[in-house]
């Protein structure tokens, strides 16, 4: 059995990204998401700090140990609950009883949450790295997608080889999914924004298809997850076109050529479900991301 550890800020939405990156059922406890199979996993995602084998699971410290002692590991405690950090202070002891401690040995998480005690061996963790470095893009502006939401967003779709990305905007979503390995095709009002996220893919050694066009007239007859960043400030629009004609255009457009999800952020205080549901598709979760005290986030993910 693997276990992960997922982000506390966004705990939900974390269990969502799982969810989305798993094959199989998925078990959850509180910050903790058990499932059987799958590899990785807490690199390529965004709130997934860390993925690993199932050593012992039990509430008895008794059993935890006996799968423990006369071994080395480093020893990476996370007590999930604030409230039970006195509880896990004095089960600690019998839990390492016997057992070597050192940096040198393989990590080992050991983890208290609803009462449980899970100690697993740690195989992956997020690459933080690339999500950093991705950050540093050539090109930049107030408003554009972070790394971390870009990258929800593409597993949140669950692509099955291409993402499409008809608000191309600097290329952040097509940064993340060219990075993860999919095909990527990006399109643009904007022959501007086209060039500025090209330089962007280009200065990471990323390449996506960039096209010029109206996401309410896709210009492609194969089939892709839709992932992207619509407008969404109150004076937006794309060559004149009145937002809400813009989105009403963009979800009647989708579902030709759908595959897997539709996935979009827009502004929290816009409610989009009965032009989904117009279009032909349903609203499976809704996701908030809180920015700054005048913006949060909502992400869609949709389905046909």
């Amino acid at each position: 059995m693997k276990y992960a550890k997922l982000s506390n800020d966004e705990m939900f939405t974390s269990m969502a990204e799982l969810r989305a990156l798993v094959e199989g059922e998925v078990h959850f406890l509180t910050g903790v998401g058990l499932f059987q199979a799958g590899g990785g996993i807490a690199r390529r995602s965004s709130t997934i700090k860390a993925v690993g084998e199932v050593v012992s699971i039990s509430s008895d410290p008794g059993e935890v140990n006996k799968e423990l002692r006369g071994k080395c590991f480093s020893i990476q405690p996370d007590v999930i609950l604030g409230v039970d950090k006195a509880s896990f202070k004095s089960l600690y002891g019998e839990l390492v009883e016997g057992v070597k401690t050192s940096r040198e040995c393989q990590k080992l998480d050991l983890i208290y949450t609803d009462g449980v005690l899970i100690a697993g061996l740690r195989e992956e963790e997020r690459d933080s790295k690339s999500l950093l470095d991705h950050s540093r893009k050539p090109f930049s502006q107030s408003g554009t997608m972070d790394p971390y939401t870009s990258r929800l967003m593409v597993n949140l779709a669950k692509p099955s080889g291409k993402v499409l990305d008809p608000f191309a905007g600097l290329g952040s979503i097509l940064i993340e999914a060219s990075w993860m390995g999919f095909s990527c095709y990006g399109l643009d009002v904007e022959v501007r924004a086209l060039e500025k996220a090209r330089t962007n893919l280009n200065f990471f050694g990323l390449n996506c298809e960039l096209s010029l066009g109206s996401a309410t007239s896709l210009p492609f007859s194969g089939k892709s997850a839709v992932v992207t960043d619509p407008p969404y400030g109150r004076s937006s629009n794309a060559r004149g076109m009145k937002l809400r004609e813009l989105y009403e255009g963009f979800f009647y457009a989708v579902p030709d050529i759908l595959e897997g999800r539709l996935v979009f952020a827009t502004d929290s205080n816009l409610d989009w479900r009965d032009q989904i549901r117009s279009a032909g598709m349903r609203v499976l979760s809704t996701h908030y991301i809180y920015l700054h005290k005048s913006l949060s986030r909502a992400i869609y993910v949709v389905e046909k």
